[in-house]
């Protein structure tokens, strides 16, 4: 459940979307539109920050993998914050942690698209 406010929030051409609670099938539809609405603006990257999340269900798995595609599609990029056992093992196990481009924190998230995104734009 999307319950950490604000939801977005953006600096320069990276929206961080927040998200709380459990991720069964009720989160995952705040999730989902959440990253949808985040990734259409077609922002630089985009940050999808689990770390208050409690519990991931298959709903929310899908709605990351959704939202990974949605991301390539247009041009964009995700990157998923977590680093709390219920939400690393399922994307473990389904191998979505090979997908996504994984970090443990807020900070390293926002560096390394920073730099993704100073790199893209060269000298």
């Amino acid at each position: 459940m999307t319950n950490v406010p604000p939801p977005t929030t953006a600096a320069e051409d990276v929206v961080v979307v927040v998200s709380g609670g459990d991720l069964d099938m009720d989160g995952a539809s705040d999730l989902s539109i959440d990253l949808g609405l985040a990734i259409s603006a077609r922002p630089r990257a985009v940050i999808a920050d689990l770390t208050a999340v409690r519990f991931l269900s298959a709903a929310g798995l899908s709605a990351l993998e959704r939202a990974h595609h949605h991301a390539d599609a247009v041009h964009s990029r995700l990157a998923v914050v977590a680093a709390q056992r219920c939400v690393l093992l399922p994307l473990a196990l389904t191998r979505l942690d090979a997908v996504l481009t994984m970090f443990r924190d807020l900070s390293a998230a926002r560096t390394f698209v920073n730099d993704l995104l100073g790199a893209e734009l060269g000298p």
